[in-house]
């Protein structure tokens, strides 16, 4: 199940970078970063924490390591984007697109597998705490409000 849920938000991330790259904007580069920021922050904060299995800390050090490359990859777009270099900005995306797959595929075929071995009660648990770290927008009501 948890697999499932962290494989599918890499295919929301990766189609946010197709959508920046098919038109860059300063909206959409929020929107990426946004989803990459929050998509780290649980694995590095909840995640990554549930992996007893020693073996795999090499790993999760890696992983983490490249959130990091990731992380400057996308700040160097932000600044590219507001100093207006466009093409200079969707050259960056690219490198993080290129990064971003590589790193997906490695999560997926390493610690998506452990955390999918946890029981059924355990990773719902995980589930629910990214849901009570969630935010809605700022400006957001419920809908008999609107």
């Amino acid at each position: 199940m948890i697999s499932l849920i962290l494989t599918l938000d890499h295919k929301r991330l990766e189609g946010l970078v197709e959508d920046f790259l098919a038109n860059p904007s300063l909206s959409l580069y929020t929107m990426m970063w946004k989803a990459y920021t929050n998509h780290i922050y649980w694995e590095e904060e909840i995640l990554f924490k549930k992996i007893t299995d020693t073996s795999f800390l090499a790993i999760i050090r890696s992983l983490e390591i490249e959130h990091g490359s990731m992380w400057i990859l996308l700040k160097q777009t932000e600044e590219l984007l507001k100093s207006n270099e466009i093409e200079g900005a969707k050259d960056k995306i690219r490198e993080f697109m290129r990064v971003l797959l590589e790193h997906d595929g490695a999560e997926e075929g390493s610690v998506y597998q452990f955390l999918e071995s946890l029981s059924d009660e355990e990773q719902a648990k995980l589930v629910l705490e990214d849901i009570e770290l969630a935010e809605p927008p700022s400006d957001w009501k419920c809908h008999a409000i609107t």
